[in-house]
């Protein structure tokens, strides 16, 4: 599955990479509400809604990158609920969290941004946009995924 273009495809189309508009463009609702804090946020389908369900207790660019994260599930992995995977399957959720992950980082990753707001510094970038994780987690997980 080739993450970058279909997030570059899909940035294109709907002009933003702001997950919570893209969220609307596709019909699915966004809940704040208080969870467990090792909980951030979840997808769920009930009765033909969709619904991206975000931790209200973290803060406002965690939950940012929560909703791109649960987009991603919810336009890649169509059909998947994670607790049927692990409860009914023999079928590894690690490989969906992955491509989830991607799917933020592609998504609220702007190249253009970075090289010419910020003169191409990645570490300022992140800082200022708010995805330090984001790019720690792709830095750390670049070389597993160069074989994809």
């Amino acid at each position: 599955m080739d993450i970058k273009r279909r997030v570059r495809n899909l940035v294109k189309k709907y002009n933003t990479r702001n997950p919570y508009e893209l969220a609307e463009y596709f019909k699915i609702e966004i809940r704040l509400t208080s969870l467990p804090l090792h909980i951030h946020g979840f997808y769920d389908r009930v009765l033909r809604r969709k619904f991206i369900v975000i931790n209200s207790e973290l803060e406002p660019y965690k939950q940012r990158q929560t909703c791109a994260h649960e987009l991603a599930h919810a336009l890649l992995h169509k059909g998947w609920g994670y607790y049927f995977m692990i409860e009914h399957t023999f079928f590894s959720p690690g490989r969906f969290e992955r491509e989830a992950n991607e799917f933020a980082w592609q998504l609220l990753f702007d190249e253009e941004s970075c090289r010419s707001d910020y003169d191409n510094d990645l570490g300022r970038y992140a800082r200022e946009e708010g995805i330090v994780e984001l790019v720690d987690y792709m830095k750390n997980n670049i070389a597993k995924t160069q074989h994809y």
